[in-house]
């Protein structure tokens, strides 16, 4: 079937394809899990412990959660696709494209066995080529090749593969699926005696096999197949001559899942795994198993869906009825393109066996790559026998099917990987204004306000972004610099994209409030809620939430969530170990100063509305226009001091020297406000405005805002315009997205709902 000249130009030909697919990888560098596996894999523990423990995800230890009661974590045994990382970056010398690369050339693996299983089965170059590039273009590897910790998915289904092709080799089987005069093959009714089992092949099947249990945990799915190919290509006398080996398989996969729900088995968080409730989680169990195989097979985007949902069939039924649509004729036109090749059943099986298994967890794109291999096997047998099948109906469409599928998938790579960008951007440009405007050298505890939840390995992904990145010659990390705090979620994942309010009650309290969406709403407030605090469920009004560092009180809720939060510190907000951070629409991470004791003091004394001769910024006489130009180039230069001249003259001023007090306030006192989220942006604008409002935005700014953030924050909006407009990729995607069909498949639907 090979000739030297056709393998190389295969390879060459695969090779630039999935450059042209994937190469942008290379530079993704580091997203979410990554950053704790990073320092994993950067470590000179090579133990079995260590390895298990580079795939443990424990929330707490990078972000503390005021409002968490009982302990979350992920529990995952994939020892060996850590091995195989960590080799790469130690070789590599800590190098993270040389992981990006390694997961670039294990989808080139992939497709090539893809391709070697359909040429067995087709003997059609043409087609097992088209086969192998639907698994190079495959919509969701744009997931599983870019982001890292996905790789053990790449690994596992590459030994997968390798493990199946060892097993046609060891049991002799002669994988051509057109339809044969002699039917002996499915009786044995010939008596054609049997070929014996290559005990060299099968033990490395045996080996790949338990590699891939290693690699993700999936792999446990084989032996399935295994059966199913004697059948379809050995009939039931090959099955009964391997009852045999099966035994040895089946009790490894036995032991192996014994292992892991014993050792290994830890409870995931609600929400991100829906356990068995009654009766309607049947019928939950079968919308989100057919969310799963619409999405492998049609490529709509494998994210959240049914699985933010309490009952899909009357909550969405219409997208139920569409995915049984999709379905219904996608699995009709395949079995009459397909119906008279030899195990051609084995391909959807393949398909629903791999996703069966996560069924109950949030969907997520990479979950796909395994099934993949399958839907592109069967887009390929199809057209590729089509000449001795002879398909009917519907199958006679199998070779546009199949090239549209290709054509289509190419196109759409434009369009998955700015959604890929589209988080990395919202991740990183949290940090990277974190970082200018950084925590002091005495900081212990950051405090974030209105974190997208992309950000919750952001204790790590600040220690990269300021220069700790992990070492090789140390045998155990040190602990990150900072302890870092959440003290409310963005509502959406991605951004916050409302305006919220931060307002300083005292030295030790401050108020936060939300408009539009509130806190803990929508799918990610279930998360928040049935995963962390999963006995006490939603948030009352007046609850009180203690803390060792400080205590919530909860205020306005309603049925979508909490609308606003005082946070009360047993130490001044001004304490120089704490730091806080607020995310507003303008500028994801500002850094927030609160006024101490002393500042506090000294303005309660003052009166609540003082005349005129204690005004605190009352000058000699009415303020001239010179001295508001003065101030107001002063004040852009970054000196905050100098806006106690505007805010004078906004009030006090001449004639001419009042209007342009307000302008000034309005251009570069506004953008500040609007990063701060400040509770007195409504009198920053050129309006009118009475004295007391005056004076109140001046107490603000002198309790708020300093010469940094002077200096920085009015030049978020143009300095972050790139990366914003890569973050709301996504977005604009989903808005496009809507005016063509609003259903879950494509993100579109009706709101999730909140935590009940």
């Amino acid at each position: 079937m090979y000739t030297w000249k056709h393998f190389i130009l295969l390879v060459l030909l695969l090779a630039a394809a999935n450059w042209a697919a994937h190469g942008h990888a290379l530079w993704d560098g580091l997203f979410l899990d990554d950053h704790w596996h990073e320092l994993r894999l950067a470590e000179n523990d090579w133990s079995l412990a260590a390895l298990f423990d580079a795939t443990t995800i424990d929330p707490q230890r990078f972000m503390h959660a005021w409002w968490q009661e009982k302990p979350i974590s992920w529990w995952y045994i994939r020892p060996f696709a850590v091995f195989v990382a960590k080799v790469v970056y130690h070789v590599s010398g800590g190098s993270v494209k040389a992981l990006h690369g390694l997961s670039i050339l294990l989808h080139l693996a992939n497709a090539l066995m893809v391709h070697h299983l359909v040429l067995r089965m087709t003997r059609r170059r043409w087609w097992s080529i088209v086969a192998a590039l639907l698994v190079v273009v495959y919509s969701h590897s744009v997931y599983a090749v870019a982001w890292l910790a996905a790789q053990n998915a790449l690994l596992e289904t590459a030994l997968t593969l390798g493990a199946l092709l060892l097993y046609v080799r060891a049991s002799g089987l002669d994988l051509y699926a057109g339809p044969r005069d002699d039917d002996s093959i499915d009786d044995g009714s010939t008596g054609r005696p049997l070929r014996p089992l290559s005990w060299p092949a099968a033990a490395g099947f045996l080996v790949l096999w338990m590699l891939a249990l290693l690699s993700r945990e999936i792999a446990v799915t084989l032996p399935f197949f295994l059966v199913a190919f004697d059948l379809a290509f050995g009939g039931w006398r090959q099955v009964r001559a391997r009852i045999g080996l099966y035994v040895v398989v089946a009790a490894i996969a036995a032991g192996f899942l014994a292992w892991r729900f014993v050792f290994f088995d830890h409870p995931m968080p609600g929400f991100y795994v829906r356990r068995p409730d009654g009766p309607a989680y049947i019928l939950w169990w079968l919308a989100k198993l057919m969310h799963d195989m619409t999405s492998t097979v049609w490529l709509s985007p494998m994210t959240v869906g049914p699985t933010a949902r309490y009952h899909p069939w009357t909550e969405v039924p219409g997208d139920c009825v569409l995915m049984l649509i999709i379905l219904a004729v996608m699995g009709v036109g395949y079995q009459m393109s397909c119906r008279r090749i030899r195990g051609y059943w084995i391909w959807p099986l393949w398909i629903l066996i791999g996703l069966v298994p996560v069924v109950s967890i949030m969907a997520t794109p990479h979950n796909a790559y395994l099934p993949s291999m399958g839907f592109a096997i069967a887009m390929g047998i199809g057209p590729a026998l089509r000449h001795v099948t002879r398909p009917t109906s519907l199958g006679r469409w199998c070779p546009g099917v199949t090239a549209w599928f290709l054509i289509a998938t190419t196109i759409y790579m434009p369009i998955y990987r700015p959604m890929w960008y589209s988080m990395l951007a919202a991740e990183r440009m949290t940090i990277d204004q974190v970082t200018r405007m950084p925590p002091g050298p005495q900081t212990t505890d950051v405090f974030f306000i209105n974190l997208p939840f992309v950000n919750i390995y952001a204790r790590y992904h600040l220690d990269e972004a300021m220069g700790r990145r992990p070492r090789l010659d140390v045998a155990r990390q040190v602990e990150p610099r900072y302890r870092t705090h959440v003290l409310t979620y963005a509502p959406d994942l991605l951004r916050m994209d409302v305006p919220c309010r931060v307002e300083q009650l005292d030295a030790w309290r401050f108020r936060v409030s939300i408009e539009g969406r509130p806190y803990f709403s929508s799918a990610l407030g279930r998360f928040l809620i049935e995963g962390l605090r999963p006995d006490k469920g939603p948030f009352n009004a007046g609850e009180v939430v203690a803390g060792d560092v400080f205590d919530v009180r909860v205020g306005r809720v309603s049925e979508q969530g909490v609308w606003d939060l005082e946070f009360r510190f047993h130490r001044p907000l001004a304490d120089e170990g704490f730091c806080f951070y607020v995310g507003t629409p303008s500028c994801a991470a500002a850094r927030l100063r609160f006024a101490g004791p002393a500042e506090v003091s000294a303005w309660a004394a003052s009166g609540p509305e003082p005349g005129p001769p204690t005004r605190p910024d009352e000058t000699a006489g009415t303020v001239s226009l010179a001295a508001v130009r003065d101030a107001a180039d002063r004040l852009r230069a970054g000196q905050a001091t100098a806006a106690d001249v505007l805010f004078a003259a906004a009030d006090d001023g001449d004639v001419d020297a009042k209007p342009a007090a307000r302008q000034a306030i309005a251009g570069t006192c506004r953008p500040v406000a609007e990063a701060l989220a400040a509770p007195v942006l409504g009198y920053t604008s050129c309006g009118e405005a009475a004295w007391a409002d005056w004076r109140r935005v001046r107490r603000w700014w002198a309790w708020h805002v300093d010469d940094t953030a002077v200096r920085v924050l009015p030049a978020c909006l143009a300095d972050y315009g790139e990366m914003r407009w890569r973050r709301d990729a996504l977005f604009r995607i989903r808005r496009i997205a809507s005016t063509i069909v609003r259903a879950d498949l494509y993100l579109t639907g009706p709101p999730f709902p909140g935590p009940r």
